[in-house]
């Protein structure tokens, strides 16, 4: 029997150990406790399609210190961990060394990758690094999503490290994919969101949270288009709630993007928007109702992408931004903080590249499973990897005329005047509010006569 041992899996294997999914019982009650990304379980499912494993055990990171979930020596023939945002600033992984350490066989890492808002260089913390050189002492290459994840590995002095993407891009196993065409007038479009983006993912989170609300705005207009939340916290109340606590959460969103009174977005998140816990479901739905996805959800595309669907990228962190120059997806860069013309948008989203890109990642792909010696069971690649790194932005340039463009600044200057006479009007009521404090302890106290 071939045992697979797997770090931060994050989800429920199904029978088969072919797909995950996450189990609730009472799906609302989970998310009043917080969102869950469902993106890392798709990240899982894709990774179990490619391996080949009887017997699959995982563990979260957050229990790696708890010795009790230990596999005893000798008992799996490989260890993966769930490829994630393991190299940031903030998150120190010296808990998990002392299991590293005791692990027997290969340790892989498939689909690792740095996360900061922008390009910069990164302060790792001391036992996330221990944890890393552990680690690629116990593989022939760590799996990396993309050139800036392995240009942070190099300055940790970790060089044997294979630029191979996120292992959700190949959920097909398909050597090769065909990317669908586009009817930008009739299209059906498929919105995922991020409302919670700012420090290490988002280089602007102002722009960002702008950009995706003119992009509700234009996608709201599209009666055939719908809203797939991807583990949001309020999005999923909403869609599993009723009556009241549905409007509040429906409330929320709408508040948190300014569209409140929005009659189209409003109509949207009541009755065109849907969340899914099994990446099957997912998968097919997705299939079923969507010409093109677009949104700011990494997998929330990629869900897409992988079955050949198009999907554009809005780009705000490294990890959006490396992903997408490595299969050169069409995408659309935050900073720019341009009007968004949903229709020219679509006319413009150039795919030619990210078929033959796809073909030469996915070799890429298979060489990685295979020199660490995992089971898999991917087909042979149709072509060979590349000699040279083939990353590049693949920016959708939209024009616009003189009368979007000014509509569009005009309003985002009134909005952001705003914002700045409303943190004014609260600064100065704090400061009244602090003088009347002060002025109370200070007065001198009445003496009795």
């Amino acid at each position: 029997m071939k045992k697979l041992f797997v770090l931060n899996g994050g989800a429920a294997v199904k029978p088969g150990n072919k797909s995950a999914y996450l189990k609730f019982e009472d799906p609302l009650a989970a998310f009043n406790k917080g969102g869950i990304n469902t993106g890392d379980v798709l990240v899982y499912d894709a990774t179990l399609k490619a391996l080949a494993y009887d017997d699959i055990r995982n563990v979260q990171f957050s229990h790696a210190g708890n010795e009790k979930l230990w596999p005893q020596d000798g008992t799996y023939d490989a260890t993966v961990v769930r490829g994630s945002n393991y190299l940031t600033e903030t998150v120190d992984l010296a808990h998990v060394v002392p299991l590293l350490k005791k692990l027997k066989g290969p340790v892989v890492a498939i689909g690792v990758g740095a996360q900061a808002g922008k390009y910069k260089k990164l302060n790792v913390p001391k036992g996330t690094v221990e944890a890393w050189k552990i680690i690629a002492d116990k593989c022939e290459t760590i799996g990396v999503r993309g050139f800036y994840s392995a240009e942070i590995f190099n300055d940790l002095g970790i060089k044997n490290v294979r630029v191979i993407g996120c292992p959700s891009f190949y959920r097909s196993l398909k050597p090769s994919i065909t990317i669908k065409s586009i009817d930008p007038a009739q299209a059906r479009i498929g919105l995922t969101l991020n409302k919670y983006l700012s420090a290490d993912y988002a280089s602007n989170a102002t722009k960002t949270n702008r950009m995706q609300r003119a992009l509700i705005d234009a996608v709201a207009k599209r009666p055939s288009s719908k809203l797939y939340s991807q583990g949001e916290r309020e999005e999923t109340l909403a869609i599993f709630s009723s009556g009241k606590e549905k409007q509040d959460n429906i409330k929320a969103i709408l508040t948190k993007f300014n569209l409140l009174g929005h009659t189209e977005a409003e109509e949207m998140l009541n009755n065109r928007m849907s969340a899914f816990f099994d990446i099957e479901e997912w998968a097919a739905d997705a299939a079923a109702n969507v010409d093109v996805m677009v949104g700011f959800r990494l997998h929330g595309n990629v869900i897409a992408l992988h079955q050949g669907i198009p999907a554009i990228f809005f780009t705000y962190d490294s990890r959006i931004r490396e992903l997408a120059s490595l299969f050169a997806i069409p995408s659309i860069e935050i900073e720019d903080y341009l009007p968004i013309n949903l229709e020219k948008l679509l006319e413009r989203a150039d795919f030619s590249k990210v078929q033959h890109i796809y073909r030469i990642n996915y070799a890429e792909y298979h060489r990685f499973l295979t020199e660490n010696k995992l089971n898999h069971v991917l087909p042979k690649p149709v072509a060979a990897p590349a000699d040279k790194p083939l990353s590049a932005p693949n920016l959708v340039q939209v024009p616009h005329n003189i009368h979007e463009a000014v509509s569009w600044f005009r309003s985002e200057i009134d909005f952001m005047t705003g914002e700045v006479e409303t943190l004014r009007n609260r600064a100065w009521n704090l400061e009244t509010t602090l003088r009347s404090v002060n002025s109370k302890q200070e007065a001198p106290a009445k003496v009795a006569v």
